[in-house]
């Protein structure tokens, strides 16, 4: 044995060094599972950090390309004299040296074959030659030019010729007119990426959009003015067409101002996700603790002999604390090594996406930097308080065979203990890049591990009356799960969290899913119509009533498009639309209607509904009650509002609550009284119950968009695969955050056997000299391990429950309904898991002979 130095310096350091690497050499086997979890949690924090930080630099490089100008102006009307003087005016000045208009409206297109009856909604836009002034617009068969849009030539996206079944060449009908395809488009600048699609983008010529009578009274179509703009002039000019423009309803966005709040947005998304692995990574520590504590219990004796011969608590202290340093050094290094494989995968998985946003995915330096110091500190901090344990080990251990408890209150241990809480909270804030969720973070852990933890307590009690089962092995598998020193409450926190965080997005996707299904059921609307006219309302009425046979008739609703401008009352006072859009979202555009009933999806909070007759005086109307709760707008206040460039002002009389899951009425925030709008130019939309039949519904369809070729059809059964593929995408992302923490609770368990395996093989030697078979002893342990995985399938079923029933009530306004099968089949397959892990990492035990087990103690 190498002697310990006791002058201290170089031979101390030297010896410490030494004992550490021998310590490692012989106990690898035990130590591997400490070192897998610390990788696994590092792993995820660098990788997740990487790929936003290659997101947010690829985006940054083509910041301009996002709006596809230096300034983008937008409209939902046509652009004012205004408006175009004030642009002619600055270029004029050389503050604005090109200017490119374009338009883009959904609607629906054909193929021009009149034997394919088919329709599809798209995003259409039409550009000028200069189209983008930023980007490139990329074409799968070729390179894009303006000429290729000439004489009503259009360029669509790949997946609306397989929705057609058409080739380049073919044409399609927009409105009533056919135009060629004549491209396939690649990428194109100046779409929002991510953001929720009505269709595939077609884009067309800016002269032919007119032909198409698209641009009809109430079209939804959104007017863009893009701007090449001296990078010196920009913020200046930026100010100043917001400043100009404040009462002209033109939005006015910069690429500057969209790269910070897109960069915001990638931070505040890094934090918050790095976090999912600093979870992983403290539940790796937890279970570093347990392996830390269970170790030095092991090495009690050693521990013993060392102070024997000299060595201090100091430095026996010092030896394990180089071996974790050491082995927390290693396992982070295995998590860059693991990180590293991870994004190398990552581009096969996103596909064209990040090719699109020119990024390059790789590790970065400050991903690696924090990744491997949040390692070392998780390393070190859960292992410090139970290797403090070595100052209690005294040299006459070694004729006795326990530690006498310490005399007192342990205060070194308790200030390690909070100084160690204390650096917990500020990795985690450090990670969030925000105190205050650090904190929520910690205390949200803190308290779940609580909860949890008592829940197991209560389930472990409930199963303790199978001790006296007349089965041998459930006998003995029950008194293990109780005994000292055992590792159930670490396993409960890990394997409980990990299937408390899948079980409950599956049961809130389920509950998601089926009050979707139940909205779009036999009996509720699945097509809306939009855009109708007003001259067309009675004719497409009637169309529709006869292609739907027994059907109930359509509803046809009157909307227009208004925005508040002022609003006048006893809790706030609003004199210009400035005041308004200062106030956030009451400045937005909001689609009206007028009626003289109150809908039955409609409940009077308020005031007092009008009669039938229309109003003669001053114009009323009802609000929607957040309207009141977040703007403190009241009875008898007077709002003001801009329809069609007419100031209308209105006093509210009532207040309601909308039930928006039900839309066979509609539903909208602003209802005025009839009379104001009758003979104003307006539009209609109308709720209908389609074919059941897909052919029968594509025919109708085909059939209305020829009749009425300004009408768009919004499909609900599309819109419903739509918000399926969304959930579905979102429950995969929280799937794999569960799965993450459920493997770490594998581990976990996979450390507690491994490390109490030298208890486990004099028990199974006791058990086989008594006759025992390791039939018997394999029995014992699966259900020992099966009972403990049931009780943590059901701890966090349980927890799974209560979430999924917080977030329906509470954040998504649904009607909750539990899911007995996929709580069953969880805590099943739980159960299952666990036991067959805890007997797969128990092999050991059953392959000892007895007689060398004996022979050794």
């Amino acid at each position: 044995m190498t002697q310990p130095s006791p002058h201290g310096g170089y031979g101390a350091q030297a010896f410490i060094i030494r004992m550490a690497l021998r310590e490692i050499r012989s106990s690898w086997q035990r130590l591997l599972f400490f070192f897998i979890c610390i990788a696994i949690g590092v792993a995820a924090i660098i990788a997740l950090r990487s790929v936003i930080q290659s997101v947010r630099t690829g985006m940054s490089q083509q910041a301009q390309s996002l709006i596809a100008s230096d300034i983008l102006l937008t409209s939902n009307r046509d652009f004012t004299s205004k408006v175009l003087d004030t642009l002619a005016s600055e270029q004029r000045a050389g503050r604005v040296t090109a200017v490119s208009q374009a338009t883009e409206i959904p609607t629906m297109v054909r193929p021009a074959d009149p034997s394919k009856a088919v329709t599809r909604m798209v995003e259409l836009r039409a550009v000028q030659r200069e189209f983008p002034l930023y980007g490139t617009l990329t074409l799968a068969n070729g390179t894009y030019s303006h000429d290729l849009l000439r004489d009503h030539g259009v360029i669509v996206r790949p997946e609306l010729l397989a929705q057609l079944d058409l080739k380049v060449g073919d044409r399609i009908l927009i409105g009533n007119v056919p135009f060629e395809i004549r491209g396939v488009i690649g990428s194109e600048p100046g779409r929002s990426l991510g953001a929720f699609s009505l269709g595939p983008r077609v884009i067309i010529d800016y002269a032919a959009l007119a032909d198409t009578g698209l641009l009809s009274f109430g079209s939804r179509a959104s007017h863009q003015l893009l701007l090449r703009v001296p990078a010196p002039a920009l913020n200046p000019l930026t100010d100043s067409l917001r400043s100009t423009f404040a009462n002209e309803f033109v939005g006015v966005r910069s690429y500057r101002r969209s790269e910070d709040q897109m960069g915001q947005n990638l931070t505040r998304a890094e934090n918050y996700l790095s976090l999912v692995g600093l979870v992983v990574l403290i539940l790796g520590g937890i279970g570093v603790s347990s392996v830390t504590r269970v170790f030095v219990q092991q090495k009690l004796r050693s521990i013993a002999i060392l102070k024997c011969v000299g060595a201090s608590s100091r430095e026996i202290l010092a030896v394990y604390m180089t071996q974790v340093l050491l082995l927390g050094i290693a396992g982070s290094l295995l998590g860059v090594a693991i990180a590293a494989a991870v994004i190398a995968a990552v581009p096969a998985f996103v596909g064209n996406l990040a090719a699109a946003l020119h990024v390059e995915y790789g590790l970065t330096f400050t991903a690696v930097v924090q990744g491997f110091a949040v390692g070392l500190l998780v390393s070190v901090l859960f292992s410090l308080v139970p290797l403090l344990d070595v100052r209690h080990v005294k040299p006459s251990l070694l004729l006795r065979h326990d530690i006498p408890p310490p005399a007192g209150i342990d205060w070194l241990k308790w200030a390690v203990t909070a100084a160690v809480a204390a650096s917990l909270v500020a990795v985690a804030a450090w990670q969030a890049g925000s105190l205050r969720v650090g904190l929520m973070l910690s205390g949200g852990f803190i308290a779940t591990a609580f909860v949890l933890h008592l829940a197991g307590l209560a389930l472990v009690r409930a199963v303790q009356p199978l001790r006296y089962s007349r089965s041998f092995a459930l006998r003995q598998a029950v008194l293990h799960i109780a005994r000292p020193g055992n590792q159930t409450r670490v396993i409960l926190l890990a394997v409980g969290l990990g299937t408390f965080f899948i079980l409950g997005v599956r049961t809130l996707q389920a509950n998601l899913l089926e009050d979707f299904a139940i909205q779009v059921g036999e009996d509720a609307p699945d097509m809306f119509l939009i855009d109708i006219q007003a001259d067309q309302k009675d004719t497409l009425a009637a169309f529709v009533d006869e292609q739907n046979g027994s059907e109930a008739p359509p509803n046809v609703i009157p909307v227009l498009r208004a925005r508040i401008t002022a609003v006048r009352g006893r809790e706030v006072n609003l004199e210009t639309y400035e005041q308004v859009r200062g106030r956030g979202s009451l400045s937005r555009e909001y689609t009206i209607t007028y009626r003289p009933q109150i809908n039955s999806n409609e409940e009077l909070l308020q005031g007092k509904w009008w009669d039938a007759s229309p109003s003669t005086g001053e114009a009323e109307v009802s609000i929607e009650e957040s309207l009141q709760q977040r703007f403190r707008i009241n009875i008898g206040d007077q709002m003001q509002f801009d329809v069609l460039g007419r100031t209308i002002p209105a006093r509210v009389t009532s207040v309601r609550k909308v039930n928006w899951r039900d839309y066979r009425s509609g539903g909208f925030m602003i209802v005025f009284r009839p009379g104001p709008f009758e003979n104003a130019p307006h539009s209609y939309i109308s709720s209908v119950n389609g074919p059941r039949d897909p052919g029968a519904r594509a025919r109708m369809q085909a059939a209305l968009v020829a009749r009425y070729p300004n009408v768009s059809v919004i499909d609900l059964r599309e819109v419903l695969d739509t918000i399926q593929t969304i959930v579905d995408g979102v429950t995969l992302g929280v799937t794999v955050v569960g799965g993450l923490v459920l493997f770490s609770g594998m581990l976990i368990l996979i450390g507690a056997v491994s490390m109490t395996k030298f208890q486990r093989v004099y028990e199974a030697a006791i058990l086989k000299t008594l006759g025992a078979s390791s039939r018997l002893i394999t029995a014992m342990l699966l259900l020992e391990y099966g009972v403990l995985g049931a009780i943590a399938g059901t701890v966090g079923a349980l927890g799974a429950i209560a979430l999924s029933w917080a977030v329906a009530r509470y954040a998504l306004d649904l009607t909750w309904h539990a899911a007995p099968a996929i709580t069953i089949v969880g805590i099943t397959a739980t159960a299952v898991c666990v036991g067959a892990i805890g007997v797969l990492a128990s092999l050991d035990v059953l392959r000892h002979k007895p007689l060398a087990t004996l022979r050794a103690e």
